[in-house]
């Protein structure tokens, strides 16, 4: 276990800049006074890849999972041990292990989503709708309802 805090801050880091980088791209394209203004879907998309690969790279010495989804998924699949065997930063999955993992990525989520609030803080407060505000941190049907909203998801799952 004394390669568990290398690989919490490696999540730590990746699942942070994961977040700063595709969230700063979606308030660079959705909050008005931008240069990137009105960018587009297509700079969304590009930039959110970028920010995966981003995330990747800085994440590399555990296993770059930065998602609890994927921590969950190999655990579900029968990982025996997390990290990078190339680096030699393992450690066995266990119940602190995926805790571990799982901690790192809430608060890189966390300290990712807050630097882009700083970051595009007086663009925050010039604008006046709520729901452009929501929209850099989550997504949101374009059409609001709720039954085939949930057959879109289910589709998409």
């Amino acid at each position: 276990m004394d390669n568990l805090g290398v690989l919490f801050l490696s999540e730590l880091v990746g699942t942070a800049m994961l977040v700063l980088l595709g969230c700063g791209v979606v308030a660079n394209v959705a909050l008005a006074k931008n240069k990137g203004y009105n960018g587009g879907f297509l700079m969304v998309n590009i930039g959110w890849g970028l920010a995966v690969f981003a995330g990747v790279i800085v994440a590399y010495a555990s296993g770059a999972h930065i998602n609890p989804a994927v921590t969950l998924g190999l655990v579900a699949n029968g990982a025996t041990e997390f990290g990078n065997a190339a680096f030699g930063t393992t450690v066995p999955v266990t119940i602190v292990s995926v805790l571990t993992f799982i901690g790192a990525q809430l608060i890189g989520a966390i300290l990712g989503a807050i630097i882009v609030w700083l970051g595009y803080k007086q663009h925050f407060d010039a604008e006046p709708e709520s729901a452009t505000k929501l929209a850099v941190f989550s997504t949101g049907p374009a059409i609001r309802s709720y039954g085939w909203n949930l057959v879109t998801e289910i589709i998409g799952t």
